[in-house]
């Protein structure tokens, strides 16, 4: 009778192990992740098209005119903390300008950090808004945060806008007082 109990219990424990194993090792269907890591899943790659700015951004060209150049993005996970490396290359006035941020969304998608990769401090943003993203729809992020560049802050918006064969960064600025007016947008297919 002994035998027969430690038999049913080891039985009854191994079969209620594997029940516990497979419900944690199941996967979870893509549509059902949390927005934060659809995001970064989606946003890593190579992505090329055209980076349009507006004057006076490293044109000199001093006509109040918008000067668009090919451009190209690659995201990569970033190496050293959570969040996404991006590094940026565009050709303005015949030269190379390659730069390097980091991102980083809380797991809310509340606020964000995101700025030069070698800054000591990145800038803050708060979400201000977020739609789609879901079940193949275009993803919609607008961020807003204070640059300190100088005496007053001026306000950034950034809006991020992902499918998944295309994506735009637009950024626009606003000084106190004033009306946001357009600083920068990428344009860019996936390239791979």
């Amino acid at each position: 009778m002994h035998s027969r109990l430690r038999t049913l219990f080891a039985a009854t424990t191994t079969a209620l192990a594997v029940v516990l194993l497979h419900a944690c090792v199941r996967p979870t269907p893509a549509s059902k992740a949390p927005a934060r890591d659809q995001l970064y899943v989606n946003f890593v790659g190579t992505w090329k098209g055209t980076l349009e700015v507006a004057d006076g951004l490293g044109t000199g060209t001093g006509t109040g005119t918008r000067v668009t150049r090919p451009a190209a993005l690659q995201v990569v996970p970033a190496p050293d903390q959570d969040g996404l490396e991006l590094r940026y290359s565009s050709d303005l006035s015949g030269t190379s300008l390659p730069h390097v941020d980091h991102v980083h969304f809380d797991r809310t998608m509340t606020d964000a950090v995101w700025g030069d990769a070698g800054a000591t401090a990145p800038q803050a943003f708060a979400v201000r808004s977020s739609e789609g993203g879901r079940n193949g729809d275009a993803l919609r992020l607008v961020l807003e945060g204070e640059e300190h560049n100088g005496d007053e802050p001026t306000m950034i918006r950034e809006t991020l806008e992902l499918s998944p064969s295309e994506i735009r960064l637009v950024q626009e600025a606003r000084p106190i007082g004033g009306d946001f007016a357009f600083r920068r947008a990428y344009v860019l297919r996936r390239a791979q």
